[in-house]
């Protein structure tokens, strides 16, 4: 009977996704009618006590969740990635990739080619200061229905802090300087809701972690980092600036 039971909620579950709608969501950046200067984003580094005390219990949850290959200490390049593809999306900027440069100049090198990097204009830093994972809940009924194991009812609250730095490479003075920051329980935009491909969130160097409450603040500061380096650097040539959530969804609702 319990078997039975399990069977039948397991292909239940099974159609009821294949009934879901997914909706691909657009990265909510303002939009350039053309490139206007040239930067490069440079890989950030944490300050955050994550970071620093990566053998302390209380920070397991953060943890247990993150993907990248050095652990905790790699989360400065993950939201470094997603700030590139964030300003990448605006079409303010021209992203010079030196990694990148470096590799074609090897390459080429052997052609007798040389590659001319461009002049970068502005130069992108910043130090993760805040990162927190709360967890909370716990495995439910693990012997009710074999096949699926133990069910777990789970509330995150994720919280991440950055602070950014524009620097003219010529004179290494600071252009613009600020802290943005993000909570799961209070964001700007709706960035749970992210489609897979195209425009949206789906696709690679848009996760920092397997924990969509983390995934979801790290998005969001990146987010608001890009608008405010178009909206401060690039302000002239803005030619579409995204929708505040409640208009969007009204807008979603009419159009239903």
């Amino acid at each position: 009977m319990k078997k039975s039971l399990a069977v039948f909620l397991v292909l239940g579950a099974v159609a009821q996704a294949g009934d879901t709608k997914t909706e691909e969501r657009q990265i909510p950046v303002v939009k350039c009618s053309e490139p206007v200067y040239s930067v490069m984003v440079m890989e950030f580094d944490c300050k955050a006590s994550a970071c620093q005390q990566p053998n302390n219990p209380k920070l397991l949850p953060i943890f247990e969740v993150l993907t990248t290959v050095n652990g905790v200490q790699g989360l400065g390049k993950g939201v470094s990635t997603m700030l590139t593809n964030a300003l990448k999306a605006t079409n303010c900027f021209r992203i010079v990739d030196l990694e990148q440069y470096e590799k074609m100049k090897k390459l080429l090198s052997a052609t007798g080619q040389q590659v001319q990097p461009p002049k970068v204009d502005y130069m992108i830093s910043g130090s993760i200061t805040a990162l927190e994972l709360e967890r909370s809940g716990g495995p439910l009924g693990g012997g009710v229905f074999p096949l699926l194991g133990a069910i777990s009812i789970k509330k995150d609250k994720a919280e991440l802090a950055v602070d950014v730095n524009v620097i003219k490479p010529e004179t290494l003075e600071v252009a613009y300087s600020k802290s943005f920051s993000a909570n799961s329980e209070k964001t700007s935009w709706s960035l749970f809701g992210a489609g897979a491909g195209g425009g949206g969130f789906g696709g690679a160097g848009w996760s920092i972690s397997k924990n969509l409450s983390l995934d979801m603040v790290a998005r969001d500061v990146v987010v608001q980092v890009a608008n405010a380096l178009a909206e401060t650097l690039a302000k002239d040539k803005i030619v579409e600036r995204p929708k505040p959530p409640k208009e969007e969804e009204k807008e979603e609702k009419e159009n239903e």
